[in-house]
C-alpha cells in the first residue's frame, strides 16, 4: 500500500469536499473516490487536486469532464479510503446516519475553516444577496442531509461565525462573519 501525508487543513478540506459531492465505490481491489466539482471553477479543482495529490503520496489523481461538460470529475484510487472516509457505505448520504469518529472532529476542530470551505466548494457558493436598497456577500450551504448540515454548522460555530440554518440550507450572511470567512477560505471565484 502506498503511504499517505495528511496534515489537519488538506484533510479538513477533503472531507468537506467528500461529504458535500464526493463517493467512494469499491473497485476490484481497492477502493475509488470521486469528487465532483462545478466546471467554473477552476481554481477550485486546481486546488482540490493539488491536495489530493499531497494527502495521497505518489497516487494518480484522476480529471475528467463529465458528459454534461459542466461537472469535473476528480478521482483518486487507495486501499485507505474506508479508514480515512469511515463515512462511507452503501446508498446516498442523506439517507444514512453521518457521524465523525473521534480522531475527525479533532482534526476538524483544529482546521474549521478548511472543513467549511470544502463543504461550501463542493456543495455551496457565495452570492451577492439583493434584499431591497442593500447588497452584502452570503455564503450558503445545501446539503439534503441533515447530519452533514450539523457537521457544517458545529464547524460554524468552532469558527467563531454566525449562520442561519433552515431545513435543508445553512447561510452565514453577517457581515464580521462573512469577512471572517472570507479572509480564511477565499471565494470561489
Amino acid at each position: 500500500m502506498r503511504p499517505t501525508g495528511w496534515i489537519a487543513e488538506d484533510y479538513s478540506f477533503v472531507l468537506g469536499l467528500y461529504l458535500g459531492d464526493g463517493c467512494i465505490s469499491a473497485a476490484r481491489r481497492t477502493f475509488r473516490m470521486r469528487i465532483s466539482l462545478d466546471a467554473r471553477h477552476p481554481r477550485v479543482i486546481d486546488d482540490a487536486q493539488a491536495v489530493l495529490e499531497r494527502g495521497f503520496v505518489g497516487n494518480r489523481i484522476g480529471r475528467v469532464r463529465a458528459d454534461d461538460g459542466a461537472t469535473v470529475v476528480l478521482s483518486v484510487y487507495s486501499s485507505h479510503l474506508p479508514c480515512l472516509f469511515p463515512q462511507h457505505g452503501p446508498g446516498q448520504k442523506h439517507q444514512r446516519t453521518i457521524a465523525l469518529e473521534p480522531w475527525q472532529r479533532d482534526l476538524v476542530r483544529s482546521a474549521p475553516f478548511q472543513f467549511l470551505r470544502g463543504c461550501i466548494w463542493s456543495d455551496g457558493c457565495m452570492f451577492i444577496n439583493r434584499t431591497g436598497p442593500y447588497e452584502y456577500l452570503t455564503a450558503d450551504f445545501c446539503n439534503s442531509s441533515a447530519d452533514i448540515r450539523t457537521l457544517f454548522t458545529s464547524a460554524c460555530e468552532e469558527a467563531g461565525l454566525d449562520y442561519r440554518a433552515n431545513r435543508d440550507r445553512v447561510r452565514i450572511n453577517r457581515r464580521p462573519s462573512v469577512r471572517r470567512l472570507v479572509a480564511e477560505i477565499g471565494t470561489k471565484g
